[in-house]
């Protein structure tokens, strides 16, 4: 689940790596105005076709990797991350029922508890040694290596960032992604036919920040909602492609 970040919410939530028609999410790289009109959910700049994405291709104005928000309690209390145990979960942090942060509790457990699927595997943890062990297992390798998108200097609103340079580093990895939660949370899941790149990106501008970002292409995209490709300008099955935020961790 995605939300948008609210001063009655956890913060900087993720944004969905798993693609669902079924729910409104996603980040774009066309500027949020147009993408309201789709009444898909967007971050800007970090969707896009892959066939977009080439040395000298600028990102929209507003793009941003850094993801911030409140710092998150010491995960001292175990309960199982499942939907039966919501409301000992609420009440132990004190949340009420009829608030943002309780939908937002209701939907990661409902997205962490979700039956194994043996072609996506997929869980939650909170710690990134689970993290490391769930991808190693998943990805069938003897140790699972990490990648994560850094800011070389500081972010602001008005940093414009140009492609500088691209590389594919993988065709099998398990991005984890943040939830919304009292405590760290990551979803974890294997995704099919997928390519990780690592993008660099420098500033528009002399002086401004650079990227070395991670994204992941989705090759085969002939299930998705058709209003990412009237969004996108895309054809129905052409890879898409998201840029990670700062907060995710990409195994490999």
């Amino acid at each position: 689940p995605d939300h948008s970040p609210s001063k009655n919410g956890f913060g900087d939530s993720a944004y969905a790596v798993h693609w669902d028609p079924d729910h409104e999410h996603s980040t774009s790289a066309v500027p949020e105005a147009q993408a309201k009109r789709h009444q898909i959910k967007v971050q800007t700049g970090m969707l896009f076709l892959k066939k977009n994405l080439r040395v000298g291709t600028v990102l929209p104005q507003g793009t941003m990797f850094a993801r911030g928000g409140s710092p998150k309690s010491v995960n001292s209390f175990f309960t199982p991350l499942e939907s039966k145990y919501l409301a000992t979960i609420l009440s132990h942090y004190k949340i009420s029922h009829s608030s943002i942060k309780a939908q937002q509790v209701a939907d990661t457990l409902r997205s962490c508890g979700k039956p194994a699927d043996k072609e996506e595997p997929h869980m939650c943890f909170s710690s990134c040694e689970a993290m490391a062990r769930f991808a190693t297992k998943a990805l069938g390798v003897s140790g699972a290596r990490a990648a994560i998108t850094r800011i070389h200097g500081h972010e602001t609103p008005n940093t414009m960032y140009v492609v500088a340079q691209i590389a594919q580093f993988s065709n099998n990895s398990v991005p984890c992604h943040p939830m919304d939660f009292p405590y760290e949370v990551f979803y974890c899941h294997r995704p099919r036919e997928v390519q990780s790149l690592t993008v660099q990106l420098k500033g528009l501008k002399d002086g401004t920040p650079g990227v070395t970002a991670t994204a992941m292409c989705h090759m085969n995209t002939s299930d998705w909602d058709q209003q990412y490709f009237e969004l996108l300008g895309g054809e129905r099955g052409e890879p898409i492609c998201h840029y990670m935020p700062t907060n995710y961790i990409m195994f490999y």
